[in-house]
C-alpha cells in the first residue's frame, strides 16, 4: 500500500527527532568521559553524606549507594540515567502525538528552540533533574488511564521534590495534565497533592541544609569526580544575583523569548482548540504567577523557559482530539510562515545562548558570528 505524502513527511519528522536523540546521547557520553565535569553532573551528585539532610540530596546518596555496592562509576551512572530518561521522553512524546489528530503547526512548535531543540542547543545545561518531571507527566498522559498511573504521578512528584525543589514551581502543569487526561477536577486528589507537596517544600526550607556543607567537592574527588570551577557546589547566590543585575539585557531577552513562545502556543489554541481558549488563558496566567518565584531565586532562566514551554506544548497535545486510526493523522498543509518564524526564533535564541554563555560579551558574539559567516 502506497504511503501518502503527509505520512512520508511525518515519518521524516520522526526520523529528525531520532537524529536529535542520538546526538543528545552521544554528547552526554562524551561529557561523561571528560576529565572535568560541571553543572549537568554536579546537580545529580548533591548528597546527604556531606552535612546530612538537605535540598536535592536524595539522588547523590542513592548514586553513592550504587557505586559502593555495584562498583559502577558515578559518571557512568549519570550517563545511563540521562540516556534512559531522554529515550523514555522521546518515545512517550512520539507515541502521544501519534495518538492525536495532528497538524504541522503543532509539530513545528514542538521543535521550537524552547522545546525539543533547546536540548541540543544548550547541551551544557541539559540532562538535569527536570527530565524526571517531564518524563513523569508524559508517562501519566500517554495511553489508557488507570489508578496505578494516578498513584505513580502522586508519589513520583512528591519524591521528585527531594531531587529538586523546582518540581513545586511546575505543580500547575501537573494538575492541569491530570484534569485534561481524566476530564474531571478531582478536588480530593489535587488538594492532597497540593498539601503534601507544600508540606515537603516547607520541610526542605526550614530543616534542609545547604547544598554544599563544605566537604562535597573533596568527597566527590575521592569518588572519582573532578569538577571545573563552575558547578552546583561553588554556586554563590549573592554573586549570581549581582551578575543577573549586570546582565539585565540578556534576562529581558529571556523573558521576551518565553512570552513569544506563549504567544505562539496561544495562537495555536485559538486556531485549533477554540473551546479551550478560556481555560488556557486562565492556566497561563496562574502558571506564570506560580512559577515567577523561581525566576527571582535562580539565574537559569533559559532552563525555566524550556521546562515551561515544553510542558505547555504537552498540555496542548493532550487537549487535541484522539486519533482512532492506527496510522498518523495530520490535517492541513505545512505552515511555511510558522516554519520561517521558528527558524528566525532558533537563530535569535542560538546567538543569545552564545552571548549568555560567554559572560554576556558582545565582542565574543560578534567574533563568533564573523567566524561562522564569511563576509
Amino acid at each position: 500500500m502506497m504511503r501518502t505524502g503527509k505520512e512520508i513527511k511525518f515519518y521524516a519528522y520522526i526520523g529528525f527527532l531520532g537524529v536529535i536523540l542520538v546526538y543528545i546521547i552521544a554528547q552526554f557520553y562524551i561529557k561523561s568521559h571528560l576529565p572535568e565535569l560541571g553543572w549537568t553532573i554536579s546537580d545529580w551528585l548533591i548528597n546527604y553524606e556531606d552535612g546530612g539532610f538537605k535540598r536535592r540530596g536524595l539522588s547523590g546518596s542513592f548514586l553513592f549507594f550504587i557505586q559502593d555496592n555495584l562498583k559502577i562509576p558515578l559518571n557512568t551512572q549519570i550517563f545511563v540515567i540521562q540516556s534512559c530518561f531522554f529515550i523514555f521522553i522521546f518515545y512517550l512524546l512520539v507515541r502521544l502525538i501519534i495518538s492525536k489528530k495532528l497538524n504541522w503547526d503543532l509539530l513545528i512548535l514542538l521543535c521550537s528552540p524552547l522545546c525539543l531543540l533547546f536540548i541540543p542547543i544548550n547541551i551544557f545545561n541539559s540532562g538535569r533533574k527536570e527530565i524526571v518531571l517531564i518524563a513523569l507527566v508524559l508517562f501519566f498522559v500517554y495511553g489508557k488511564q488507570s489508578e496505578l498511573k494516578k498513584y505513580i504521578l502522586f508519589v513520583g512528584f512528591i519524591v521528585g521534590l527531594f531531587l529538586h525543589e523546582l518540581f513545586y514551581f511546575y505543580l500547575p502543569f501537573v494538575m492541569a495534565a491530570y484534569i485534561l487526561k481524566t476530564n474531571k477536577v478531582d478536588f480530593k486528589y489535587l488538594g492532597t497533592l497540593f498539601l503534601v507537596s507544600t508540606s515537603v517544600i516547607l520541610i526542605l526550607y526550614f530543616w534542609g541544609g545547604e547544598i554544599n556543607q563544605g566537604n562535597s567537592i573533596e568527597l566527590l574527588k575521592q569518588r572519582g569526580i573532578q569538577f571545573t570551577r563552575l558547578n552546583i557546589f561553588t554556586y554563590n547566590v549573592i554573586k549570581e544575583r549581582r551578575g543577573m543585575m549586570n546582565a539585565y539585557p540578556s534576562y529581558i531577552l529571556f523573558g521576551l523569548e518565553l512570552l513569544f513562545m506563549i504567544f505562539l502556543s496561544f495562537v495555536f489554541v485559538k486556531k485549533y482548540l477554540p473551546q479551550q481558549v478560556k481555560n488556557f488563558k486562565i492556566f497561563i496566567l496562574i502558571s506564570l504567577i506560580w512559577v515567577s518565584p523561581i525566576y527571582i531565586l535562580g539565574a537559569d532562566w533559559f532552563r525555566w523557559n524550556h521546562i515551561y514551554a515544553l510542558l505547555l506544548i504537552v498540555l496542548i497535545i493532550i487537549a487535541l482530539p484522539d486519533n482512532t486510526s492506527k496510522m498518523p493523522y495530520i490535517e492541513g498543509k505545512f505552515n511555511s510562515s510558522l516554519f520561517i518564524i521558528n527558524i528566525f526564533f532558533f537563530i535569535v535564541f542560538f546567538l543569545h545562548i552564545q552571548y549568555d554563555s560567554s559572560g554576556n560579551s558582545k565582542e565574543y558574539l560578534l567574533k563568533y558570528i564573523e567566524n561562522k559567516i564569511p563576509f
